[in-house]
Order: structure tokens, then sequence, then C-alpha cells
């Protein structure tokens, strides 16, 4: 590897293409009319609610309207508590195989990959709902721009979340680089994408970084098949299997009421984790994780919530600036909303609603 700094000519153009190569990627194309039923695991009660097809500036959040008025403090969702993904005492334990000290996004992952893993017929809808989340966070393959690009996709390891190590510092300083090439060019990439400052983003994909690697061995052994691709051993596909989990639960992830035992539990609730970004009114959902009747006697659902009045046709939304966050990281506005849950610039500044 040989490096040297740039010219002005040359940061200016490679700047341009990095931003137009993330603009670009951050536009998916549409996809057919997709029934509520399709979009939440069985199980799930919504009559209220239908889901448009996803917009070219939609990346898996949004599209969740309500089919018709619907009053504040309406249930708008009942959501089985057994579909709701959260640390099992299995996945509490893989955390923190080794020695380790697990958090909650280790926790939250390995409840995913063992959901995921799942040969029971017990979890069957859980697997199935788990096993269909495609996007996630900002940076896979497509985000860093076409293949033809030096440092771009063509030099991840398995993903952008596996790539480097936490002695990148002391490898590449001799190269006048602060990391690996790859995060050094995607950090620069997400600053002028979001505005935000150099240093503040490449922290951020410093900070997803070492937290993946401080979980990849003992969650890589959660992975019984891994996917296939075309470069990787087993166990390095196991692992970037891990991180790909880890980049789909980070986008997902909220709060929840733990029910009889109190307090709060990490958690995916279906329907949920694909609800658009708020504007500035704020969510008009909220979730309530205990419902005091119950249904046919089993356990307590999981309720959806209007906090206001919501007309026929007005999409739901939730606050992911309230989301958990990776320990470490200190990433807000735009940067976050990107990074994390892979949030479109269209859900960064709303205008008052």
């Amino acid at each position: 590897l040989g490096y040297s700094p740039p010219t002005a000519w040359s940061r200016s153009r490679t700047r341009t293409h990095i931003i137009m190569g993330l603009l670009l990627a951050l536009l998916p194309a549409a996809g057919a009319v997709t029934p509520l039923s399709t979009a939440v695991p069985g199980g799930v009660i919504a009559p209220k609610l239908s889901v448009r097809p996803p917009l070219p500036e939609e990346r898996g959040k949004g599209g969740i309207l309500a089919a018709a008025p619907i009053s504040c403090m309406e249930t708008i969702a009942r959501i089985p508590r057994g579909l709701v993904l959260a640390p099992c005492d299995a996945a509490r334990a893989a955390a923190a195989a080794g020695g380790r000290d697990p958090t909650w996004a280790s926790e939250l992952t390995a409840a995913a990959l063992l959901a995921m893993h799942e040969s029971g017929a017990d979890g069957a809808a859980l697997k199935e709902w788990v096993s269909s989340w495609e996007a996630g966070g900002w940076g896979d393959g497509a985000d860093l721009g076409n293949d033809e690009v030096r440092w771009g996709p063509r030099d991840v390891t398995g993903s952008l979340l596996a790539t480097g190590s936490d002695n990148d510092a002391a490898i590449y300083s001799k190269f006048r680089m602060p990391c690996h090439p790859v995060v050094h060019r995607a950090g620069l990439g997400l600053a002028a994408l979001t505005r935000a400052d150099k240093s503040a983003a490449l922290a951020a994909l410093q900070c997803r970084g070492s937290n993946f690697r401080a979980m990849q061995d003992p969650l890589a052994a959660l992975v019984a098949a891994p996917t296939a691709r075309q470069t990787g051993s087993p166990n390095e596909r196991r692992r970037w299997d891990v991180a790909d989990a880890l980049s789909r639960v980070l986008s997902r992830a909220t709060t929840l009421e733990a029910g009889e035992g109190g307090g709060e539990v990490f958690a995916v609730v279906p329907l949920h984790e694909r609800l658009a970004h708020c504007g500035a009114r704020g969510e008009n959902t909220k979730l309530v994780g205990k419902d005091p009747v119950g249904r046919d006697g089993g356990d307590a659902d999981v309720l959806l919530v209007a906090t206001r009045d919501i007309a026929e046709g007005e999409a739901l939304t939730r606050d992911y600036t309230r989301a958990p966050r990776l320990p470490g990281d200190t990433s807000d506005g735009p940067l976050r909303l990107l990074l994390q849950f892979g949030l479109p610039p269209a859900a960064w500044v709303q205008p008052d609603e």
C-alpha cells in the first residue's frame, strides 16, 4: 500500500465523486404494492393501517399509512409479545462469552442471530420476520460508490463495519492516514454528505467498528450456515453476517417496558421498526409495553398508540433520535440519522407540519 497526500485539485475531484456516488446510492428502486400482511409478521392486528409502495428517497423506512382517521390515544396496533425481538437468556450468555462485557447492542444482535438460525417450529414467525430484514444503517457496498473507485466497495472486507482493526492508527500512520483507507474515505464522504465535522464522521465509523469487533467472535458461533458470498472463508462469512445483523439491529432498535418484571429492555418491534422519522411536530405514535387487558387470556400485547389525531393517508412516525445508541457513540443530527438508521436527506430536516 502506498499513499501520498492529494493535491487540491484531486481532493476537489475526489470529493465530488464521493458525494455523487453516495447520493445516488441513497435512492433504491421503488417496489410493487405491498399489503400490510406482508409488511409485518402474522398475528399483528392493525385494522386501520395500509402500506404504500416505497418511494425512491426512502431506505426501508416509512410507507405505513393510516387507512382511516385515528384518534389521539387510540390503539393503532396490537403486537404479540412473542413477535418482539428482545434478548433472551441464550442471547445474553452468547454476548458475555469469553468474559466479555456485553452491551445492549451485542445482546440484541445475538437475539437476532438466534432467531434467524432457529430450527424449531415455535420460532418460525419470528425467524421469517427477522430474516426478511434487508436495509440497515449506512455503509454497505452500494453506499460507497461504484466498484471502480479505489478504496471503495471492492476494497471492503465483507462490509464496512468489518473493515479495519483496532490497530489501524498505528498501521497506517506511516502513510499519513488516521485509519484503514476504506474507512477514511467513507468518513470523508459521510462528512461531506451530512455536512458534519470530518473528525466526528470518522469517529462515528470507528465507534461502530470497535463495537462490532468486540462482539464478532462470540456471536459468530451463533451463525449455523453463513450467507453465500463471492469471497471469504466460512468463518469470515460468519463474522460478516454478524456485522450485517448488527447494522440492521441498530437501525431498528427501541426501548420497551419489560412487562411483569418492570424496567426497560432493548427490542425491535414489528411495524414500529419501519415507521418514518417524525417531522417538527414529533412522533405521532408511541409504544406501550404492557397491555393491561391482554388478548385471549394470553400474554399481554405490545400496543402502538396514537399520540395525537392522525388523518387518513397520513404516515405513521417515530422519533429515531430517541432510539438507543452504541456505547461511545457521540454522533448527532444528520450524521447519526444516516449512519445508524439509513435515513435519507429528506428525513434530516423537516418543515413544520
